[in-house]
């Protein structure tokens, strides 16, 4: 990913022999730690530490798998789910087990990733496909325990609009905290503006020792912050073509697309890009982050659609980050009479007329004549497919 480590953000003056010890003290001066603890300590909070679990707690797990959905390359789903009942003793202990002695299974940790078409135009470019690790079926099992106890302890200090991979938020939910307070600002004969911006490879570039320092950061307990290093570090995964593998080779950096735990873990990782935001609201779904204003003056918002996109790209920089600058476009919507720019980093961006955010296709004026004409369009290809073949 042509990323490079910023040694001044970094404190490498330290002897801890313990892992954990060391990769706090080396990030104590780390922009994203000092800020998320700023956030921490205006609130009330506890300390986060895994509890051990319950043989009911494993077996309704169990019971939520889907038999017919992705058998890992061991263990197939149906059978683990047919012989839970001699099963589930054994899987309580080594979790449990596993808890006490901070070490996730070193077997669990294996992956055999699979290309995924993203359903773009060239299926022969590497770039067009998506690497989705299948992991053993006992490994979603126990990543789902720890996303339950993760899950009930972060979920307060989540950002409100981090929408991607959160029950109860959505798409829909992230386009209409942008659409509703556009038509607020353009009823008062205001302007709308926003940023589209999309990270290039955001999963695959998380750094696992500054993912455990904001963790910590967050409250969670050394205990905890050891089993979840154990389960980042030594992981090994292999590509699979039809019948076909390669080697295996340690992943050195990032999360595993497919997992469990994966996205609640990208969530807390992204988090603290939100705590920045001075003068502007942020739309997010994922790795697509928006950010967008309402003002009465057109100048105004550019400059604080511009002062916040800058904070975010230093951000994406110190977090090992990298943002896809053919994917950075410019929308305002507002009665104007010319085209305007705004200034990111080193690049001038011109607003578009229409842009494409979350699967919408968003124009100027707020109309979606376009977008609602291609849907009618698909439909009327897909209705009169099925008009032809119902006689059958």
């Amino acid at each position: 990913m042509n990323i490079d480590e910023n040694r001044l953000l970094i404190n490498e003056n330290n002897d801890f022999d313990d892992p954990v010890n060391h990769i706090i003290k080396k990030f104590e001066i780390h922009p994203s730690i000092l800020l998320i603890k700023e956030k921490m300590d205006r609130e009330q909070i506890n300390v986060f530490s895994f509890s051990k679990v319950r043989f009911s707690d494993i077996e309704k797990e169990i019971k939520k798998f889907d038999s017919n959905k992705g058998n890992s390359y061991n263990i197939p789903t149906k059978i683990l789910k047919e012989c839970s009942s001699s099963t589930i003793s054994m899987l309580h202990n080594i979790f449990n087990n596993a808890l006490s002695t901070s070490d996730y299974p070193s077997e669990l940790k294996l992956a055999n990733v699979t290309p995924v078409f993203k359903k773009k135009n060239d299926r022969l470019d590497k770039n067009n496909y998506r690497p989705i690790s299948v992991l053993p079926i006992v490994s979603k099992l126990f990543e789902r325990l720890m996303e339950i106890q993760i899950n009930s302890y972060i979920g307060d200090f989540l950002y409100p609009y981090l929408c991607g991979y959160r029950k109860g938020f959505s798409t829909q939910q992230a386009l209409l905290s942008l659409i509703e307070k556009w038509k607020v600002s353009l009823d008062n004969n205001g302007f709308g503006g926003a940023i589209l911006m999309d990270l290039s490879k955001a999963f695959d570039t998380i750094n696992h020792e500054l993912l455990i320092a904001k963790l910590s950061a967050y409250g969670f307990d050394k205990s905890s912050l050891q089993f979840l290093l154990s389960y980042l570090k030594n992981r090994f995964q292999r590509t699979k073509v039809c019948n076909a593998f390669n080697s295996w080779s340690e992943l050195l950096c990032g999360l595993p697309q497919g997992s469990v735990l994966a996205p609640l873990l990208f969530n807390i990782y992204l988090n603290d890009l939100f705590f920045l935001t001075e003068t502007t609201n942020v739309c997010n779904f994922a790795d697509d982050t928006t950010f967008f204003v309402c003002d009465l003056d057109l100048n105004s918002l550019l400059v604080n659609l511009e002062h916040d996109a800058s904070l975010a790209m230093e951000w994406f920089e110190y977090n090992y980050m990298k943002l896809n600058n053919d994917k950075c476009h410019l929308i305002v919507s507002g009665h104007k009479f010319e085209n305007v720019w705004a200034k990111i980093g080193n690049c001038k961006i011109w607003e578009s007329k229409e842009q494409t955010l979350l699967g919408v296709g968003i124009d100027r004026k707020l109309k979606f004549d376009d977008y609602v004409f291609n849907l009618c369009k698909k439909a009327s290809r897909i209705f009169f497919a099925l008009a032809g073949v119902s006689y059958y």
